[in-house]
């Protein structure tokens, strides 16, 4: 993760997945994606998501941490290491902006993703959206 703002000169595009695209368009994807869309902005390089249309979901975010989930610190600082007072947060996933996507792929094909919110009208009905 360190060496990703060195790497990514190299790099012309950068193509990730998803656990789920929200209705803005943004994305929770896996723990340090975030970073990574960090850096292809800062270099210019276009971030593009692959993710089924099944992992489209009509929520909004309202916080990084509301759709978050912590994981056991030990793979990070290992309990032996006498460091058991110290808080150490480990999370599952990343709130990536929309505007750090350029485009996703679907199983439909590729969008921007403010075209998001158009999808969600078109293969989900409205009485799905109440969960």
């Amino acid at each position: 993760d360190s060496a990703v703002f060195a790497m990514m000169a190299r790099v012309n595009k950068v193509i990730v997945g998803a656990h789920a695209v929200m209705a803005n368009g943004g994305l929770i994807a896996k723990a340090s994606c975030h970073l990574l869309a960090l850096a292809a902005q800062h270099h210019a390089v276009p971030l593009v998501v692959c993710a089924g249309l099944y992992k489209l979901t009509p929520l909004f975010p309202s916080g990084a941490e509301q759709f978050n989930l912590l994981l056991s610190p030990q793979p990070i600082v290992p309990y032996d290491d006498g460091l058991q007072a110290v808080h150490v947060p480990n999370p599952a996933f990343d709130y990536v902006p929309p505007d750090l996507v350029a485009l996703l792929i679907t199983n439909i094909g590729g969008n921007h993703a403010s075209y998001i919110y158009r999808l969600l009208q078109e293969y989900y009905h409205p009485d799905d959206y109440v969960l």
